[in-house]
Parts: C-alpha cells; structure tokens; sequence
C-alpha cells in the first residue's frame, strides 16, 4: 500500500504541473483563480509529500497536523474557487449577487456547525476523527455548491464549455474526499479503502485538470489531400 502512496504522489504532481505548464499559454489570464488553486495545490501538497514519503511513509504528530492543515486549506481555496466561478458563470443573472453572498454564508454556517458539532471528540484528544469529519461534511456542503454552480451553467444556452469543465472536475474532488472520509469513521478494513480512494482521487483529480487544458491537437479538414 506504501508503493501505492508514492503512485500516487507522483502521479498527481506530474499532472499538476503539466496543467500549469500549458496554462502558461495563456489561459492562466482568463482563469486566474484556476491557475492560483493549482498553484497553492502544488506549493503545499508536493513538500508534504516529500517529507512524508522520505521519512519512510510513517505519521507523526508533524505530519498529521500538516495533513490536516494541507486538507483544510485546498478545501477553502476550493470553495473559494466555485464562488468565483459561480459569480462568473451567473454574470448575466440579475439575482448572481444574491446567490453567491447565500452560499457563501451557508459554507460558513456549515463549516462552523460541524465545528462546534463534533468539537467533543477533540475535547476528548480525539484530533484525527474531529478533522474526519469537519472534512467530511465541508466537502459534502461543497458538493452542494458545485451542485448549484452546474445548474447555473445548464441553464445557460451560452455556458462556458471549460468552466463546465472545470466544475466536474471539482465537483468530482468534493464527492470522492466525502467519501473517502466518511469511510476512515469504519473500522481499520473499510478505513484503508477510504484512505485508498482519496489517494486514487488525487491521481484522477489532478488527470482531470490537466485534461481541460490540454491544447487539442491539429486536424487536418476532411477532403483536403495531404500527399504531395
């Protein structure tokens, strides 16, 4: 499982960089907030892994307060992302203002009742399972919000096809850490398969970034004769 892990590191940081490599083109200025994401996602995730990885893929009490603060951070920065986009794709909607100031107050109350809900079992020293589940419920409000974000881009005859894009590859983040968190609570057979999923959602996650901005290849028109 321990290869897996480095797989997975690899492999992520490869498809990161590759996506900001080729935003680098160009399309970092029309989708700033997308070029930042990745670019904190890269700029904290790739050193953790690294220290992680080279101290033989063993927890300490270092790396799991910087795990947690790593996963805390790409959330936020993630919310923080479909608000933008959501205010983006709804720019010709009257109501866009409204809409975004209600989701971002219903993140804040989520964010803080499941706080101040589970903060019982850190009371209890029971760190790990209090951020399982913050994490959790965070990524299924932000699901929620992706939700709300594709229903403003369906409805749009002249959507944006890459912001679309763009919402299903956070849309699937979101759904694949709920999961994948909800699953560490079980016992250590189910947890394993929870920890599994969220690396495994890393690599797809990241493979989806890279995808949407990946320049298409040239076509050659049909009926035109290339042979000399």
């Amino acid at each position: 499982m321990t290869y897996f892990y480095y797989l997975s590191t690899a492999l992520s940081t490869f498809f990161i960089v590759r996506a900001l490599h080729i935003m680098l083109d160009g399309a970092w200025r029309r989708f700033p907030v997308v070029f930042a994401y990745l670019c904190f996602a890269f700029s904290l995730s790739a050193p953790f892994s690294i220290s992680y990885l080279v101290a033989g893929a063993t927890w300490t009490q270092g790396s799991r307060l910087a795990y947690w603060m790593l996963s805390a951070s790409m959330q936020l920065c993630g919310v923080v992302l479909l608000v933008t986009l959501t205010r983006k794709a709804g720019e010709r909607s009257k109501n866009i203002r409204w809409t975004v100031l209600l989701m971002s107050l219903v993140f804040a109350v989520a964010i803080l009742g499941s706080g101040i809900f589970h903060y019982p079992l850190a009371q209890e020293g029971l760190m790990n399972r209090w951020m399982t589940f913050v994490t959790r419920d965070v990524a299924f409000v932000s699901t929620i919000m992706n939700l709300v974000l594709w229903t403003l881009l369906l409805g749009d005859r002249k959507r944006d096809v890459t912001i679309l894009l763009i919402s299903a590859g956070l849309g699937l983040q979101c759904t694949i850490d709920a999961m994948g968190h909800a699953m560490r609570y079980f016992p250590n057979e189910v947890r394993e398969v929870g920890n599994l999923m969220i690396s495994a959602g890393s690599i797809l996650t990241s493979y989806v970034w890279y995808r949407i901005f990946r320049p298409k290849p040239l076509q050659t028109p049909r009926g035109l004769r290339t042979n000399p």
